[in-house]
């Protein structure tokens, strides 16, 4: 054996990682430096991605206020005059960094920018969350502080990676902006302000205070406590009030589900008075969330065994099953007195805040009367606007991968007629349909369009990864579908699995090296 190479160079490990705190433009901070970042599209094939280039701090916040200021710089990056800025480049064979997370988008347009939205999602996060981690990185080189009077830091104190206990069972965390400890980035944490700003600025970007609560701004459902010297501002306090609990009524139905295993007993209660599941939509074959649309105008969206989302839509759902002995038409008042006063308003939305879930309101162009109402988790960013590729129970099948035997999910497939369920070590591995049992609506359902006796070609999802005599297999990104035809022709069995079949000789599979 050859000896290595003593003198050969190792490859440092990466230890970037990239936050983004901004999306248009991509403006964002590389914390293991703490070096903020503005992104610049560039070429990349016949696509394109954002090379990084770092900012000045003041570039930075500057950017983060008004990112028509940046732009200049953007195209001067573009030419080319600014590469020994460069953090990041696409063309090195990924499109994004090893280490990127991005700004999650909000379920109601936010009223300012800054890295305080970052910090707003850990304080719903575990100790050892990945949201947790970011607040820290964000934080990076400040201190602990201590619980004081106000149940947040002592005078003085400064940021706590870990939120402490609020006066009402919520959490609390505290920036300073000066003195020793002090945010890294002080005028990041809100767009447009600084330490020393005054009142009057912090009015203009924060809007309207709380009544009753001196200095203090609504953030969706938080709140932002400002704290001045002199007339100054010093710290930033960002408080979590404890949970409102679930509103009592039928809409209950519609926020109990969130974060629950779909096909449970929330599920169910939700999807009954739409009318039942009628068709569950797949993105495409590398996304493995999953659109479900009810006939009676309600639309879920699932991800990973979990409700993530639903949406009513008031012009098809009937609203007298949500508001029982409200008046007709429905108005915003009746709104207000079935769900509470919103937590935030942007335009004609409201959004109402109970724990981690969300509930947004949509109003018609007159303001007053509800056009559709959405809950969805408060960790998760959700679209009304997502791809329909294909559906049919393929989308099914494939979500139960993995998945404990006694899921609500994995227990539906088992009772479906016609379906065999593999598990190992108490997960599905499998779900064969066509052997067994055979239920010819099975290999139609399979999906949506496929005739009752298909064949290998009736099958829409393109050219197969894997070809043989009788034989297809294709990737997704869940698991494999393999396609099995006796006669090389009609489909006799299709199997749902984690893994590619071991049991044909390898010869007889041919790849498609166009796909």
């Amino acid at each position: 054996m050859a000896k290595r190479d003593k003198k050969a160079t190792r490859r440092k490990p990466d230890t970037t990682c990239f936050v983004q705190v901004a999306r248009e433009p991509s403006i964002g901070v590389e914390v293991s430096t703490g070096r903020p970042w503005v992104g610049v599209d560039q070429q990349v094939g016949h696509g394109s991605a954002d090379a990084l280039f770092a900012l000045t701090e003041e570039q930075y916040a500057t950017a983060l206020a008004d990112s028509w200021e940046i732009r200049p710089f953007m195209a001067a990056c573009w030419r080319g005059e600014h590469d020994d800025l460069r953090l990041f480049d696409p063309r090195g064979g990924a499109w994004t960094p090893g280490r990127w997370f991005p700004s999650r988008p909000r379920v109601i347009p936010p009223r300012f920018a800054g890295e305080l939205w970052h910090h707003a999602d850990a304080l719903a996060d575990t100790p050892d969350g990945e949201r947790t981690a970011l607040s820290r990185a964000l934080a990076a080189g400040t201190a602990h502080a201590r619980p004081g009077p106000d149940s947040g830091p002592v005078p003085g104190g400064v940021h706590s990676p870990d939120a402490v206990p609020g006066p009402d069972g919520g959490h609390t965390l505290t920036f300073a902006l000066t003195g020793d400890g002090a945010y890294p980035r002080p005028a990041a944490l809100i767009a447009g302000l600084d330490a020393g700003s005054d009142r009057e600025r912090a009015r203009a970007i924060l809007g309207d205070l709380l009544e009753g609560a001196p200095d203090t701004y609504p953030m969706e459902g938080d709140r932002v406590r400002l704290h001045y010297t002199d007339g100054g501002l010093t710290r930033i306090t960002l408080e979590r009030p404890a949970p409102a609990p679930l509103p009592s009524g039928p809409i209950r139905a519609f926020l109990a589900p969130l974060g629950r295993p779909e096909a449970g007993t929330e599920f169910q209660e939700a999807v009954r008075p739409a009318g039942g599941t009628a068709r569950r939509w797949a993105v495409s074959s590398g996304v493995t969330r999953r659109l479900i649309v009810c006939d009676g105008g309600v639309e879920v969206q699932v991800q990973d065994g979990r409700v993530l989302s639903t949406r009513i839509r008031l012009d098809t759902f009937d609203a007298d099953t949500l508001f029982p002995g409200a008046a007709r038409p429905l108005a915003r008042a009746d709104v207000h007195r079935a769900l509470g006063t919103p937590a935030a308003i942007s335009g004609r939305a409201e959004l109402h805040r109970y724990g981690p879930r969300d509930l947004v309101v949509r109003y018609g162009p007159d303001g007053e009367a509800p056009e559709e109402i959405t809950t969805v988790l408060g960790e998760v960013s959700v679209s009304h606007r997502i791809h329909r590729w294909r559906s049919g129970e393929f989308t099914l099948f494939l979500d139960v991968l993995g998945l404990d035997a006694d899921h609500p999910l994995a227990q539906h497939v088992r009772r479906l007629a016609g379906t065999r369920v593999r598990t190992h070590a108490g997960t599905v591995i499998a779900v064969t349909i066509g052997d067994r049992g055979h239920r010819p609506e099975r290999l139609a359902a399979f999906a949506d369009g496929m005739p009752p006796a298909p064949t290998r070609t009736d099958l829409p999802f393109g050219v197969p990864t894997y070809t043989g005599d009788r034989d297809d297999l294709r990737d997704f990104a869940q698991g494999w579908i393999h396609v099995h035809a006796s006669d090389g022709e009609t489909i006799t069995t299709i199997t749902v699995s984690q893994d590619p079949p071991r049991s044909l000789p390898a010869h007889r599979w041919s790849a498609h090296r166009d796909r």
